[in-house]
């Protein structure tokens, strides 16, 4: 790439997820968004004409015949990632893969292979959104590697609503979400990549080892507008790993509960408890300790995390990171042997559920 010359990105999916990361795209002006597939027309046309997009097309192969387009965004529904992925990477592009990153760990698996074919190529998942990419992870990963909670031996994390399903109550539209050969899973998949990323990041990658789970869906009549409903409302897993850590993680986009989302971790010398996303108003970390060098009273301190430099939220953190990896300025943010660790991991759960 010529020296100050934008990039030239293309988005293959023009949905809901991609315009919120076009705006990034749009208003930094290192990069420019030269082209959109998008098989709804009056959506392309509508699109195209917000981001001022030069290339519509309904046919994504014709992005990759674009000479000029360096890295393409894939914001279509899971089950069209590994295809799509693959065709992008030889293509010559750089490869921005939203999540989950496929459909199944055999895909990822075929996708990673596909990527080292191509060493010159940047290819990236996008579970670092939420995750890695804002003020929390680093914040509490150094409280952890600091020593101050002693040995981590469990975690506890649990976010659980009533009637928040995609694909019926959240962007009803899409009812792809209901569809497990499309989604790849409901709750559990959609957002366990987010919570496997955070938590198992800031603990350095612990190698899993087993788990036992379960899985179940059909808690209320509402109808869902669509004879194919085959993913989890509700889902848990007590994980194991082979340094000894258990972690109970549960997820619930329809239960008959209502608990918000919430970490516990437990160390040896002290713990911790905090919403670990960036969104909403809690950005505070509860110190759990033992006064005295563990010799005097119960105590605890609540920590405040400076969320000053988060201001324009999670997309816009991905956006920067990915344009910086993009110009050689910073690492690929969610490497494609990571999210296939964590889809494993999301695999065995199911398999351990006979879901």
């Amino acid at each position: 790439m010529a020296k100050n010359k934008k990039l030239q990105i293309a988005f293959i999916g023009g949905g809901m997820i991609a315009n919120a990361h076009m705006s990034n795209f749009h208003d930094d002006r290192r990069t420019e968004i030269r082209g959109l597939a998008e098989l709804n027309k009056t959506a392309l046309k509508n699109t195209g004409a917000e981001y001022g997009i030069p290339h519509l097309t309904t046919d994504y192969k014709a992005l990759l015949k674009d000479p000029e387009i360096d890295a393409i965004v894939v914001c279509t529904p899971p089950g069209l990632h590994c295809k799509i992925g693959i065709d992008v990477l030889r293509a010559g592009k750089h490869l921005i893969m939203e999540k989950p990153l496929t459909r199944t760990p055999a895909e990822a698996r075929r996708l990673l292979k596909e990527a080292r074919k191509h060493p010159q190529l940047l290819a990236t998942g996008c579970s670092c959104r939420h995750a890695r990419l804002q003020p929390k992870y680093p914040f509490i990963k150094k409280l952890i590697d600091s020593g101050k909670i002693g040995e981590v031996y469990f975690i506890h994390h649990r976010a659980v609503s009533r009637q928040g399903r995609p694909g019926i109550e959240y962007h009803p539209t899409a009812k792809w979400f209901l569809d497990r050969e499309v989604a790849g899973g409901g709750p559990l998949y959609d957002w366990g990549v987010y919570d496997l990323s955070f938590h198992l990041g800031i603990l350095d990658e612990p190698e899993f080892k087993k788990c036992e789970a379960f899985c179940i869906n059909g808690l209320d009549k509402v109808p869902a507008g669509t004879k194919t409903f085959t993913v989890e409302e509700h889902g848990g897993a007590l994980l194991v790993f082979k340094n000894g850590l258990k972690y109970y993680w549960e997820r619930a986009s329809n239960a008959h509960q209502d608990i918000p989302n919430q970490t516990s971790i437990y160390g040896t010398k002290g713990g911790l408890r905090f919403t670990y996303t960036s969104f909403g108003d809690v950005h505070e970390v509860e110190h759990f300790y033992v006064g005295n060098n563990g010799k005097g009273e119960a105590k605890k301190k609540v920590l405040k995390v400076n969320m000053s430099r988060h201001e324009k939220g999670d997309m816009h953190a991905v956006g920067q990171a990915m344009i910086k990896a993009l110009q050689g300025k910073g690492p690929v943010p969610m490497p494609l042997e990571l999210e296939l660790k964590n889809l494993e991991i999301l695999d065995a759960v199911y398999k351990a559920a006979n879901w």
